[in-house]
């Protein structure tokens, strides 16, 4: 194959581990056909969720970590932005600049003009609106307040509009609509001229900066990437469980997070490309809402040895059993052709138990995902439990990244592929295919890059 074509994506609520999973399949994509650009593309979301990368420079590990690009920054691939995303200009360019010095990064970039832009008064809405009660437990991003304006369409300012000559007459139009709600929010205190102002000359040396990537994305990526046998990656934000529509309703985010999404949103074909959801080895939740198997024993210890925070807000992650039952109705939603396992490295010599079933609370059980997770009055967990071993000697788990100043990379015993993988891991490993329907192609034993075992078909 000389073309690698795939969407990866989340399967759980987010923090799967899917910036190092595009970026080491950005990596193989060069590998395979050096001559070729890779391009990788953010879909969704904003700059609420974060990817943590590790690439070495100069024989040390360096973590890199982004919120508003994609993860190919650390690969030195082509970048995109899709139409659906949030889009901050500010934390894009800091991001950019910093992979430049950093990474010596200089990929391509590509902006599609119908991206709306999130300015500051979108983060500001959303403080106000979480300092009520009956918060939801948002990242205070602006998220939120940005969606709804892309619903209302008259108040979304596209990227097409951000960097063209008529930006001041568009934004104050858009100002107009909303200044009762800016003013009644506190946001606005003084006159509305002034406060364009300050935000045309904020915005005016970024738009200065950005205003040669504007592209129409769709026929870009299919004239000079898809149909010149260049490679493309679709990355997701966040996880299926946060999906705006088919999530954990009301604990969601704002956006369509689902593989199938991308491809219409991209303008892309869904039957060229492979789809692979990143999951966890056991769920993580930050923020309100409910985690069906939340652990309460010394499985949840898991959380402070392996440094499960989030990278864009540094909030905890509540830690809970693997849950094959909520992984099984991401496969499906996503159309997974592959799941790539994470974390398997962190719960190594821990005993395993994983829930198949779910006890409702009208007394009835079964392995459908209510709409109200609240009506789950428990899990059902399978009578047998897992348990591996990687190796020995493995340093602290909450920096599990360098032995001796080096990276570990993939351990030698395990570059076989499947049979070469821990009894106990390779059970765990087939009973989830059995329950999800979908093949494991690849295992994280640790979070840089090289990292995973890439599995072999049965």
């Amino acid at each position: 194959m000389t073309q690698l074509l795939e969407c990866i994506v989340g399967l759980g609520w987010g923090d799967e581990g899917k910036g190092k999973i595009v970026d080491e399949q950005a990596v193989r994509a060069r590998s395979m056909f050096p001559e070729r650009r890779a391009v990788v593309v953010r879909f969704q979301g904003g700059p609420n969720a974060g990817h943590s990368l590790y690439t070495r420079r100069d024989g040390k590990l360096q973590k890199f970590v982004v919120h508003a690009a994609p993860s190919g920054l650390a690969s030195n691939s082509d970048i995109a932005i899709g139409p659906s995303v949030a889009f901050d200009p500010e934390k894009f360019l800091e991001e950019i600049h910093a992979a430049r010095n950093n990474l010596e990064y200089n990929g391509r970039i590509l902006i599609s003009g119908r991206t709306g832009i999130l300015f500051s008064y979108y983060r500001e809405l959303d403080s106000w609106n979480e300092s009520k009660e009956g918060s939801i437990g948002t990242t205070k991003s602006g998220i939120g307040p940005f969606y709804q304006d892309t619903a209302r369409r008259v108040t979304r300012i596209t990227f097409h509009d951000y960097v063209s000559p008529s930006f001041s007459d568009r934004l104050l139009e858009v100002l107009y609509s909303k200044e009762d709600e800016l003013r009644k929010k506190e946001i606005v205190t003084g006159s509305l001229t002034d406060y364009l102002n300050q935000l045309v000359a904020f915005h005016e040396p970024l738009r200065r900066e950005l205003k040669d990537y504007e592209v129409v994305l769709e026929d870009v990526l299919r004239e000079a990437y898809l149909n010149e046998g260049r490679h493309i990656i679709i990355e997701g934000a966040q996880g299926t469980m946060l999906d705006v529509d088919m999530g954990s309703i009301p604990e969601v985010t704002s956006s369509h997070l689902l593989a199938p999404y991308a491809f219409g949103s991209l303008g892309l074909p869904r039957r060229a490309f492979k789809v692979y959801g990143v999951e966890k080895v056991y769920p993580t939740r930050v923020g309100n809402g409910i985690l069906p198997t939340l652990a309460t024993d010394s499985f949840q210890d898991i959380a402070e040895l392996a440094g499960e925070v989030g990278a864009t807000t540094g909030r905890k992650r509540r830690v809970g059993y693997p849950d094959w039952v909520l992984s099984r109705r991401a496969v499906q939603l996503n159309d997974c052709d592959g799941i790539f396992l994470t974390r398997a490295d962190v719960v190594q010599d821990r005993e395993l138990r994983v829930g198949v079933a779910y006890r409702y609370k009208n007394g009835e059980s079964g392995i459908v995902v209510p709409t109200d997770l609240a009506d789950i009055e428990e899990p059902i967990y399978h009578s047998e439990t897992y348990q591996w071993h990687l190796w020995d000697n493995q340093v602290g788990l909450a920096n599990p990244l360098e032995v001796d100043g080096a990276l570990r990379g993939v351990r030698m015993e395990y570059v076989g592929g499947r049979k070469q993988l821990p009894d106990g891991l390779l059970r765990f490993i087939e009973d989830h295919e059995r329950a999800t329907g979908c093949l494991v192609v690849g295992v994280s034993i640790g979070p840089a890059r090289g990292e995973t075992v890439m599995l072999d078909k049965k």
